[in-house]
């Protein structure tokens, strides 16, 4: 059988991790390394890695000249529609780097390009592959945790000026007339998001009721930082979450679902999910290798299909349409300070465990307008 002809777009940052792991399926015959596209140059490791599949500084040229089977872009979000589109209509199955579109126009873009072309999309949400996930999702279908009553996440992370500098899209809302909708909720935290809205079983198209938000920046950007979303699913199921770049103690982000009978905390960067009968570490299964293993056989499940993605665009559409983040001075949220005690980080905990956002809890740096996002015709 002829191994899949796979081109990469995207090979620096993020992209090199997946670069690698090419250039290791190519060696072992499960893929066929046909192209990798970069505007920047690769280095000796990098074209070592590529070995004889040819390196273009434009994805699009590259992705119509080689029609490859399959496309991984790991490209800047702004980019990722008209780069997914061309793929799928050079006939590509993809590997789309999360979050698939700025905005939910994008994505509807990209579902109907993908109904149109009959390509398999799958979405970079690696946190999706975990059997933790896999494990919480069954004990929520089987009833172990009762009715779900509440969904909350937190988001714990400290990011200096390195990180907002590292690119020209980095911490934009907009770049050179098109959508980024960089920010914490939307990008570092989009794992966070995606899985709380997704874990109450909402139906896809409609998943999302309302979501309510407060933004804030500290850093000269236009993108939030900080930020707390309070969410209704289509099932009534109040979601909450708190995040912020500005934690200087650092917390692995954790989800918890709020069951009548149970609850499940879900430590997703850690594959590690805590209930009362204790807490066990599953495996991940790598997002590529499901890709391959779909493609090749039907009946193995898809483990983030693009439609599924629906919620948590939902999401940072809400985000998108929401007013500029309120600029907040970082010594208000460093230390305890006026951040109350325990600071940031208890704020953070106190608003995702009572369902309130930040501006509800009495803080005076919290100054943020109310705003609420609903989908039309809802």
């Amino acid at each position: 059988m002829t191994p899949p002809r796979v081109v990469l777009v995207g090979a620096h940052g993020h992209g090199r991790g997946h670069l690698d792991q090419l250039a290791k399926l190519h060696a072992a015959g499960m893929v066929e390394l046909a192209g990798v596209a970069d505007p920047r140059p690769p280095c000796p490791e990098q074209r070592a890695a590529a070995a004889d599949a040819p390196w273009r500084r434009d994805a699009a040229s590259l992705i119509e000249a080689l029609a490859p089977d399959l496309a991984v872009i790991v490209t800047p979000v702004h980019t990722h529609v008209e780069l997914a589109e061309a793929a799928m209509r050079a006939g590509a199955h993809l590997l789309l780097e999360k979050p698939p579109a700025p905005s939910l126009a994008g994505l509807d873009r990209l579902l109907s390009v993908q109904a149109e072309t009959g390509r398999t999309v799958q979405v970079g949400f690696q946190a999706f592959g975990s059997g933790a996930v896999t494990e919480l999702r069954r004990r929520i279908d089987a009833g172990d945790l009762g009715d779900i009553e509440a969904i909350s996440a937190t988001g714990l992370w400290w990011r200096g000026e390195a990180y907002w500098n590292r690119a020209g899209w980095a911490g934009r809302r907009f770049l050179d007339g098109h959508d980024v909708n960089d920010g914490a909720l939307t990008n570092p935290f989009a794992h966070a998001v995606a899985l709380a809205v997704t874990l109450d079983g909402s139906p896809g198209d409609r998943s999302v009721r309302s979501v309510e938000l407060d933004t804030y920046r500290t850093r000269p950007v236009e993108a939030h930082d900080t930020a707390s979303a309070r969410i209704r699913t289509a099932h009534g199921t109040r979601v909450t979450v708190a995040a912020t770049l500005c934690a200087e103690a650092e917390e692995d982000p954790v989800v918890v679902v709020h069951g009548s009978r149970d609850t499940a905390t879900l430590f997703y960067t850690q594959d590690r999910l805590v209930t009362a009968a204790g807490q066990a570490h599953h495996e991940r299964t790598d997002l590529l290798e499901n890709l391959l293993g779909h493609l090749a056989d039907p009946s193995v499940p898809l483990l983030v299909p693009l439609a599924a993605t629906r919620a948590f665009t939902e999401v940072a559409e809400a985000v998108r349409q929401s007013p500029p983040p309120t600029p907040v001075s970082e010594d208000h949220l460093s230390g305890t300070g006026s951040a109350g005690e325990g600071g940031l980080t208890a704020l953070t905990h106190e608003a995702a465990a009572t369902g309130r956002l930040y501006r509800e809890l009495g803080i005076g740096w919290a100054t943020a307008p109310a705003w609420t996002w609903t989908p039309k015709g809802s």
